[in-house]
């Protein structure tokens, strides 16, 4: 079978017609249908389609007026910005989530957890198995291809203490931290109710979150103070890090060089990974109460969400780590005006959305501009929101009232 470079199309030829005319068509062609199919009906196509411009064409209209967080970066460079990529990650997040009950299955996992589900989240390169963590102390594995409410494995007393987070460590492994003061590194593939953590690593204290990659784990620590261990040498600690007053309530890491701590204390702290050492603390705010309690990472830009409704772009590009853009993301109405709503979440996994979640008990899926558009407000389960992942075409979200739910893309 030919490959879709040497398809020839006898009838069909960009020479009958000016390429004008051909990029008008364009513009009313859905990105799927051009990537996915009209780009391969022969190598004219395939050139032009494939060409940035007419996908910066594209982009620079849809949101014209607008900023867009990716494109205010010190690294953006609109002549290399991978334009067809942004349109295709924001149409194909639009269309699903603008009809989200047409275009997505739902399921809801309850039962099993009879506390708080503080964590969840999707295996990595997965989007069919989920886990999900509770203050019942128990570590739920979910299949999120079925939609019986049974979970493949519960396994109860996981730790000691409330379970306070999960992360991926790589295909095969996961961790889960706790009040019991440990941090565990559990195998994916043969995770049951028997089982038993690969490695524990000890904490002075409760610890509240915690953030991973090859070779390296961090753990916030209900004291002000970050640490980080070496699976290789589990019972030593790289290193520690003072650099806030009150607990820490968020980790996330920026590439593999740098670390980014949320804190109570109102602030946020970078420590470069290649010295040990804080490059750079900042507040918020200067004034009023709200402190971070969120953050998510892509494409050189940190999306953080606070204690008191609004979202913070930072700037991470060249290490600089400056802020872009402070915005109140949803502004009640009614009775409701004086309520101090939060955001538990935040999750950016591609250009074309931003999901958040907190104790309004909606999720948003919104645009990357600013102003933020609303694509969706999903109200389901009527209770707090207390984590969410997305990747893979799946979305997982735990709530104060033990539930997890699930939706697909179809």
């Amino acid at each position: 079978m030919d490959s879709p470079e040497d398809v020839r199309v006898d009838k069909v030829s960009l020479d009958s017609f000016p390429i004008e005319v051909f990029l008008m068509i364009c513009d009313y062609v859905d990105a799927n249908t051009l990537i996915q199919s009209l780009m391969f009906v022969n190598k004219q196509f395939y050139g032009i389609i494939g060409d940035n411009y007419l996908w910066k064409r594209r982009a620079l209209r849809k949101y014209n007026g607008s900023d867009v967080a990716f494109m205010l970066t010190d690294s953006y460079n609109e002549n290399t910005f991978n334009w067809k990529q942004f349109v295709w990650h924001t149409e194909l997040e639009e269309d699903c989530w603008s009809n989200y009950e047409t275009n997505t299955t739902n399921t809801v996992f309850r039962g099993p957890h009879f506390s708080e589900v503080d964590a969840v989240i999707l295996t990595k390169d997965r989007g069919d198995l989920c886990l999900s963590a509770s203050r019942d102390r128990s570590i739920c594995l979910w299949n999120t291809l079925d939609t019986v409410t049974n979970p493949v494995v519960h396994k109860s007393d996981s730790h000691t203490g409330w379970i306070w987070d999960l992360e991926t460590y790589d295909e095969n492994n996961f961790l889960s931290c706790s009040w019991d003061s440990s941090v565990k590194l559990w195998n994916l593939s043969n995770f049951s109710q028997d089982s038993e953590p690969l490695l524990t690593f000890a904490a002075d204290t409760a610890v509240l979150s915690i953030t991973s990659k090859n070779n390296f784990i961090a753990a916030g620590l209900y004291t002000p103070k970050v640490i980080a261990f070496d699976p290789r040498e589990h019972e030593k600690r790289l290193f520690e890090l003072n650099a806030h007053t009150r607990s820490i309530i968020d980790l996330c890491l920026v590439e593999d060089n740098y670390l980014v701590s949320l804190s109570e204390d109102k602030t946020l702290s970078i420590c470069d990974l290649r010295t040990h050492s804080t490059l750079k603390s900042l507040h918020l705010t200067q004034r009023g109460s709200k402190f971070p309690m969120c953050a998510s990472y892509y494409d050189n830009v940190l999306f953080i969400g606070d204690s008191r409704d609004y979202m913070h772009w930072m700037d991470c590009s060249n290490g600089m780590f400056d802020m872009l853009k402070t915005m109140k993301l949803l502004r009640p109405h009614g009775n409701d005006s004086q309520r101090r709503y939060k955001l538990n979440s935040i999750k950016c996994t591609n250009y074309g959305s931003i999901i958040t979640g907190g104790n309004e008990g909606a999720i948003y899926i919104i645009t990357p501009t600013c102003p933020p558009r609303i694509i969706a407000k999903i109200i389901d389960c009527g209770s707090e929101i207390t984590s969410i992942d997305y990747q893979n075409n799946t979305l997982v979200v735990g709530y104060v009232n033990s539930d997890v739910q699930v939706w697909k893309k179809k």
